[in-house]
């Protein structure tokens, strides 16, 4: 029987960081962010550990190697422990989430997500519908499905939970923001019960097309909705 003092003696997996970037895009629906090593498939931005490095550091090197992204901080999602879930052998993939605008991701225009300006990059990095991802490896597949199922969770139960929107936004904007993460229409009143109270308005309003200009929000932080309660009451325009 192996000593259990002596590490050593006890065989180890790889550790591997992968990273699920997701990207609502107006009028197209949610997208993740995939990469391509130049002589092998699209993935997701992932990397092997490497010696004395921890999982947040793995995660900014291949985040700014492989997509082009600085200064991200991904939340953890889940632990993919399968011992043969990859064909290389016992690797343990810790998965990361990230929600960022198409600009944020490099992608001027919102409309065409498929296209960069510069060639070279567009061969290296492309945003595809989460819905269609058969390109991806199975393992990578599932990362996608979890990541989109996390985030989906938390719009259902807070406005904008990675603050894509301007510091004051309208109910409309909110509304069609979490429209494109659910994938759906969304019922315009039973989405401003469940918002509201952890909305708080700025008094101020925006103009909205051809109708009258819309209250304004922001969000409450988690001591205001402590002491505020239901909050206050408003209308979508």
């Amino acid at each position: 029987m192996p000593d259990s003092t002596q590490l050593t003696q006890f065989p180890r997996p790889s550790v591997a960081v992968d990273t699920a970037v997701l990207c609502p895009v107006p009028g197209r629906g949610l997208h993740v962010l995939l990469t391509h090593p130049g002589d092998g498939v699209w993935q997701l931005p992932g990397s092997i550990l490497r010696p004395q490095e921890r999982l947040a550091e793995a995660v900014a090197r291949c985040l700014r190697e492989k997509a082009r992204l600085v200064d991200r901080a991904p939340v953890q999602l889940h632990v993919f422990d399968q011992p043969d879930r990859d064909d290389r052998g016992w690797v343990i993939s810790v998965a990361h989430l990230d929600v960022l605008s198409t600009r944020d991701v490099g992608f001027g225009d919102a409309s065409s997500p498929e296209t960069e300006p510069d060639p070279q990059d567009a061969r290296r990095r492309k945003l595809a519908p989460v819905h269609s991802v058969r390109e991806l490896s199975a393992e990578h597949q599932e990362i996608v499905r979890v990541a989109v199922h996390r985030l989906r969770s938390l719009h259902e139960r807070t406005p904008d939970p990675f603050g894509l929107l301007p510091d004051e936004f309208s109910l409309r904007q909110l509304r069609e923001l979490h429209e494109i993460v659910s994938g759906e229409n969304l019922q315009a009143d039973t989405f401003r019960r469940t918002m509201l109270p952890l909305l708080a308005p700025t008094g101020r309003a925006l103009t909205q097309g051809r109708g009258r200009p819309a209250q304004t929000f922001t969000r409450r932080s988690e001591l205001a909705l402590r002491s505020d309660g239901e909050g206050d009451q408003g209308r979508e325009t």
